[in-house]
Formats: C-alpha cells, sequence, structure tokens
C-alpha cells in the first residue's frame, strides 16, 4: 500500500479507492471472461460441428454429381452409338431394298423379253402350220383337181 503520510490525502484516498474498485471489477470482468470463453468456445464448437457436417454433405453430394455426370456421359455415348449404329442399318437396309427393287424390275423386264420371244415362237410354229396346211391343201386340192380333170377326161374319153 502506500506510506502512512500519504494515506491521509484525499487525492490518494480518492486514487486508492478507484484502485481497489477497478481491481473488484477486474475481478468481475476475468471471472465473465473465463465463463464467457468457455461459453463462446461451446457455441464456437456446433458452428464448427455444422460447417464440418454441411461439408461432408457438400463433398457427399460433389461426388455423387461427378458419379452421376461419368453416368450420363456414358449413356449418351451409349445412345449415341446406337443412333449410328440405327442410321447404318437403315442405310443398308434401304440400299439391300434398292438392289433388290432393281434386280426385280431387271428380272421383269427379262421375263416380258421371254413371253415376247414365247409369243414370237408360237407365232412361227402357228404361221409354219398354217404354210403347212395350205401347203398340203394345196396338194390335196392339186389331187383333187387332177383327179376330178383324170374323171372327166375318162368320162370324156380322152384320156
Amino acid at each position: 500500500m502506500v506510506d502512512s503520510e500519504y494515506s491521509q490525502d484525499k487525492k490518494v484516498q480518492k486514487i486508492e479507492s478507484d484502485i481497489r474498485s477497478f481491481e473488484t471489477e477486474l475481478q468481475k470482468v476475468e471471472m465473465e471472461l473465463d465463463g464467457l470463453d468457455s461459453r463462446l468456445n461451446a457455441e464456437l464448437q456446433s458452428y464448427k460441428s455444422a460447417v464440418d457436417t454441411k461439408r461432408e454433405a457438400y463433398e457427399s453430394l460433389r461426388s455423387r454429381l461427378r458419379s452421376a455426370e461419368e453416368d450420363w456421359k456414358v449413356a449418351d455415348r451409349k445412345y449415341r452409338g446406337q443412333v449410328k449404329k440405327k442410321d447404318k442399318t437403315l442405310s443398308s437396309k434401304k440400299k439391300t431394298a434398292q438392289v433388290l427393287k432393281k434386280r426385280i424390275k431387271d428380272a421383269e423386264k427379262t421375263r416380258d423379253k421371254r413371253f415376247q420371244e414365247l409369243d414370237k415362237a408360237k407365232e412361227k410354229i402357228v404361221d409354219k402350220a398354217k404354210r403347212e396346211k395350205a401347203k398340203e391343201m394345196e396338194q390335196h386340192k392339186t389331187r383333187e383337181v387332177d383327179r376330178v380333170e383324170e374323171e372327166k377326161r375318162r368320162e370324156l374319153g380322152l384320156s
């Protein structure tokens, strides 16, 4: 403390009183500070737990998103491959159909040409049969005429 000679001074007493008051207030603040520190640490811990939980949830979602994106890319590649395969198959079948249509058209032309050839051959046979029949009839007619002529000559006594 202060020497006794100064302790009687009003100003020194006032200062001493202020110091005691400050020391009391300091003890009170230090006690509050200890309690406050632990209360704020507990509160901070709940915020830290929330941050950690949210970060884990975010990382989990981010991982799922990457996985979903990769699945989507794989599915898209498969889809595009199937589209190309479908287009190629359709194109191939269309070409085959065009080739078959051309073959059918050519075969029909060949068939019609053959029908014409057969009809011509039949006409030739008919014409030949007509000529032969006409020749036969001409021969028959000539024989008949010759016979009638011969008969008339005999009748008339010319032979």
